[in-house]
């Protein structure tokens, strides 16, 4: 077999979407697991629409999710340009080629009689809005006459009145009757060319061997099929994936929450999650496993086992594999991963952070556990950048310690007195002064441990309290304890 190559080439007129990210990946992951080329094209045509901003936003997102292409822009590579605005001559070309067979014709119709379903990406299926081929009379030589007298023509392509097959990779054998369709522009009167047209020339002239697309395009696929076998191009095999639908069965978009890459980046998905998630939506791995590494989707991806039913986002179940990313990650990753949304909330800048990394490190270290979603991490980690905290006041046991307030004025006092005498604070001293509270006091465990907890983190749980003892410091652990005194045990004792 000679190499596969397949593309992935999206519109920039908006943000690269949850559902253009997975075709995305099922090329990237199909390319790589058979030692292929993955390309990345702009489709850029619609000229009304498509932005550099959006332009950017999608390969931003591309890079986030470690979809390096092989050939496309910023790479480079042998079949480029790699933006459609940049191939015009190259569409003229072809449609030169087109006239000259009698396979396509000049059409001088009015604007609104060629609205037909070739001016956009996804049709809406056969018959839609079929031209009545009006100008397919027209012979070459006089539509050339009446374009040099002035006259605005665009380029029709001669659909062929006959059945149109195809083996789809996902779907099996399928069939569609061409005279449904109609001719279709392939080059409009601005000469900028349809979506249709200038897929099949840039991905003949590519060498795609395999478009994998959502299935929305099915119904493209004969329209283009003709194309190709009027030009004399190879046919590519065609797959087509199955829409992602909201968990209410509707089709996903904005009322299901983020749709787009960058809303998950800002939103605190991890981009190994994230890639993890997409490929489980439509593809199911041998056994019963979720958890794969970029390199481990690459090894184990087959299209034959890519589903014809639709899958289904459950944003729950991509945040608890998100925190199963978090805790497999070292510290020192985490902590690069976290630490520009602890900046962001302004509990530290980012001059301090680079001075206090090693402290920083310990705070990850607690809270790893904690969170499974990265925009949690500075309410996570405020326990310990700051000094206020929210008591948890509904807490039985947060309760019982307020309430109790001798048990929980004599334990703190003996222990701010005990940390005041320290001639070194560290943690052997610190577990020598609850132990001495033990048994001086004459009080459980439990009876000295939870007052310290409560009085250091609000909470009955959570991190523990020799690291909170590490990670405050002496000077703020008296201050904290002194402050819970004050406002809590001391105006009631």
């Amino acid at each position: 077999m000679s190499e596969i190559r397949v593309r992935f080439a999206p519109s920039p007129t908006g943000y690269l979407h949850v559902g253009g990210a997975r075709t995305a990946l099922f090329n990237y992951l199909f390319a790589k697991n058979t030692g292929g080329k993955f390309i990345l094209r702009i489709e850029d045509t619609d000229l009304a629409r498509s932005t550099d901003e959006s332009i950017g936003a999608i390969l931003r997102s591309m890079k986030w999710l470690g979809l390096e292409w092989d050939e496309g822009p910023e790479t480079g590579g042998p079949f480029g340009p790699y933006f459609q605005t940049e191939r015009l001559d190259t569409y003229n070309k072809y449609a030169e080629k087109l006239l000259e067979s009698g396979s396509a014709y000049y059409c001088f119709c009015a604007q609104q009689e060629k609205k037909d379903d070739e001016e956009a990406p996804a049709a809406s299926g056969p018959g839609a809005n079929k031209y009545p081929g009006t100008c397919r009379s027209v012979s070459l030589a006089e539509a050339k006459t009446r374009i040099a007298a002035g006259e605005k023509s665009a380029v029709r392509f001669k659909m062929p009145c006959k059945e149109i097959k195809f083996k789809d990779i996902v779907r099996g054998d399928l069939s569609f009757d061409g005279s449904l369709f109609g001719d279709m522009v392939i080059i409009r009167k601005d000469g900028v060319p349809t979506y249709n047209y200038a897929v099949v020339i840039d991905d003949a002239l590519m060498g795609i061997t395999h478009v994998l697309r959502g299935d929305d395009h099915i119904s493209n696929t004969p329209k283009q099929i003709a194309i190709y076998e009027a030009a004399g191009f190879a046919i590519p095999q065609f797959g087509h994936i199955s829409m992602i639908l909201g968990p209410d069965g509707s089709r996903l978009s904005k009322r299901h929450g983020a749709t787009s890459v960058e809303e998950y980046n800002k939103n605190g998905i991890l981009p190994g999650a994230f890639v993890n998630y997409l490929a489980l939506l439509g593809w199911a791995p041998e056994g019963d496993r979720e958890i794969f590494g970029k390199d481990e989707l690459i090894k184990e991806f087959s299209l034959s086992r890519v589903s014809k039913s639709p899958a289904i986002f459950d944003s729950t179940k991509l945040k608890w594999m998100n925190g199963m990313y978090i805790r497999a990650l070292s510290d020192e990753a985490l902590l690069d991963h976290a630490l520009p949304f602890i900046i962001s909330s302004g509990m530290i800048s980012a001059d301090e952070a680079v001075g206090k990394r090693d402290w920083l490190l310990k705070i990850i270290k607690t809270i790893k556990s904690s969170f499974d979603l990265l925009t949690d991490a500075p309410a996570k980690a405020a326990l310990f950048l700051g000094e206020d905290y929210q008591l948890k006041q509904d807490d039985p046991e947060v309760c019982k310690y307020i309430e109790s307030k001798e048990i929980t004025a004599k334990v703190l006092e003996f222990i701010i007195e005990e940390i005041k005498a320290m001639p070194q604070y560290d943690l052997s001293a610190i577990k020598a002064a609850v132990k001495k509270a033990q048994k001086t006091l004459g009080f459980s465990g439990h009876d000295v441990f939870m007052p310290l907890r409560v009085s250091l983190t609000g909470l009955s749980g959570g991190p523990g309290v020799y690291d909170m003892f590490d990670i405050l410091g002496k000077d703020r652990v008296i201050l904290r304890l002194n402050n819970f005194l004050d406002r809590y045990i001391r105006p009631a004792v």
